[in-house]
């Protein structure tokens, strides 16, 4: 039986193109979320184009975690988009595709931002934010 996960989208936009704009939207998010917090750059990696996506977010010697990314169509322009953190958690959330066809799918800010906290969450409970804030004893 095939995994649920990692079905491609068989309508629509394919799901390597939803996997790709949730990738640059928690790029984008991830990093703004960690200066803001944390003080810290952190870098988002595609290391396999999938399906299911995999995901590198590393942060100089604090942290190196690996996420995977699957997208399965729902109907219409609707996605689901599920995330797993390495050893971690999972979260499924929702991408809606703009209408249109052609054009390159825009950054989704709202998925960017619901991204970046489940993944920082998950994160700061594994690592704790005394890690991630990089203070000494």
């Amino acid at each position: 039986m095939p995994d649920a996960h990692s079905r491609s989208a068989d309508e629509g936009a394919p799901a390597t193109q939803i996997a790709d704009v949730t990738c640059r939207s928690l790029a984008s998010a991830l990093a703004q979320r960690c200066a803001d917090l944390h003080g810290m750059d952190v870098e988002v990696a595609r290391t396999d184009p999938g399906p299911p996506v995999k995901i590198q977010v590393r942060c100089g010697d604090r942290f190196e975690v690996g996420l995977r990314v699957a997208v399965e169509h729902v109907g219409g322009n609707v996605y689901d988009v599920f995330c797993t953190i390495e050893e971690g958690a999972s979260c499924r959330l929702t991408y809606s595709r703009p209408e249109g066809a052609g054009a390159p799918l825009p950054l989704c800010p709202r998925l960017g931002r619901r991204f970046s906290a489940f993944v920082l969450e998950d994160l700061e409970r594994r690592l704790g934010r005394w890690h991630l804030r990089g203070e000494e004893d």
